[in-house]
């Protein structure tokens, strides 16, 4: 029997329980979004927001002026945390930040598709009676944030004009097109958009610390996977998904495709306590709905938070739940159960080798 390697820590801590994102990654990002934020903050005061605009699992930070006579903010900067690093990003010019302090953007999932949108709103208040109620959908892409407006109401005094899509339109076309937005589209969440408004000064660094650590981990694209997989060489078919650059297998199905080799394991759940058990060594036990074909369209994950046991230890992994089902990410599997995993480029290949320990 080879060498089981147990890992002491995956340290990846949810913001109120176990599992994601890791905690070396969250501990990187919030220190990188506190030297920017102090970097960026003017004495005249700020807007500072947190929300995932690319719905990978760690938020962009948001930096907007502080409101001014008009009741809205221009974003003056943002931010984003990729492989490790912090990356400024390009916004569009005039771009306005979306505010309404508790929840600032919704997720939408196309039903047929899979694709998704953020869509957010703010007030462009021009003076006493002049403002416009913009809907505005956002993107995060290249290095680059943008939105666009295709809903408007532009109030002036007692005469109200409406838009779609930059287009002039009558009340009722507004109404009509504005409710029928969402036809097969299904919400997926409202980013719990943390904020925090200092005017007329800097914010302290107790202040900054504060706000970084309030973020709740929300959704994350789960896109569905396209790569050939292989188990000891021989070609296998199980649905899993890639989030944020990293595959994704449904635990059961990978111990019904591992039972019988050298990397068998067992999965056990007490639905009193919400406690995932691993045992190494037993052949997987069925029960029903394992290893069923994939649609290939893209979900959302939701951050798991049962804990898990390997052979009695709690371990620590990144998984979500997508669909009701608990994913977890392959590698961690890999070196807490005692396999490894290998990636081919040119044929997009990803191996998992039940008689080989697990390595970098």
């Amino acid at each position: 029997m080879k060498k089981r390697i147990l890992p002491a820590l995956l340290a990846l801590v949810l913001a109120v329980s176990l599992a994601v994102p890791a905690l070396a990654a969250d501990s990187d990002w919030k220190s990188a979004y506190a030297t920017a934020i102090q970097k960026e903050a003017d004495s005249w005061g700020n807007i500072f927001q947190l929300a995932d605009l690319d719905v990978d699992g760690t938020p962009e930070l948001i930096i907007g002026g502080v409101p001014g006579s008009g009741l809205f903010s221009e974003i003056q900067a943002a931010y984003t945390w990729k492989n490790g690093s912090l990356q400024k990003l390009n916004v569009q010019e005039y771009m306005m930040l979306s505010t309404n302090y508790t929840s600032c953007y919704d997720l939408y999932r196309n039903n047929t598709t899979g694709a998704y949108r953020i869509e957010g709103s703010y007030t462009l208040r021009a003076g006493m009676g002049y403002y416009s109620s913009i809907t505005a959908c956002y993107s995060l892409s290249n290095n680059c944030l943008t939105n666009t407006e295709p809903y408007v109401t532009s109030v002036s005094g007692t005469t109200t004009t409406y838009y779609v899509n930059g287009s002039k339109t009558t009340a009722s076309k507004y109404t009509s097109a504005y409710n029928g937005r969402n036809s097969g589209w299904t919400k997926v969440s409202t980013f719990v958009c943390k904020e925090l408004d200092v005017y007329w000064k800097k914010p302290t660094s107790s202040q900054v610390q504060e706000f970084l650590d309030s973020y709740p981990a929300g959704p994350a694209l789960a896109q569905s996977s396209t790569h050939n997989i292989q188990v000891d060489g021989k070609p296998v078919s199980i649905a899993a998904y890639g989030i944020n650059g990293n595959n994704y297998f449904k635990l059961r199905d990978l111990a019904a495709l591992l039972s019988g080799t050298q990397a068998q394991f067992q999965v056990g759940w007490n639905a009193d306590t919400w406690t995932i058990t691993l045992t190494t060594g037993q052949s997987y036990t069925a029960v029903g709905g394992e290893l069923a074909k994939s649609d290939g369209l893209n979900r959302f994950g939701n951050p798991t938070n049962s804990p898990v046991y390997v052979d009695g230890v709690l371990t620590d992994f990144t998984a979500y739940n997508i669909g009701g089902n608990n994913y977890f990410k392959l590698r961690d599997l890999g070196q807490a159960l005692g396999f490894n995993v290998t990636w081919d480029d040119a044929t997009r290949t990803v191996s998992i080798l039940t008689d080989q320990d697990y390595s970098e």
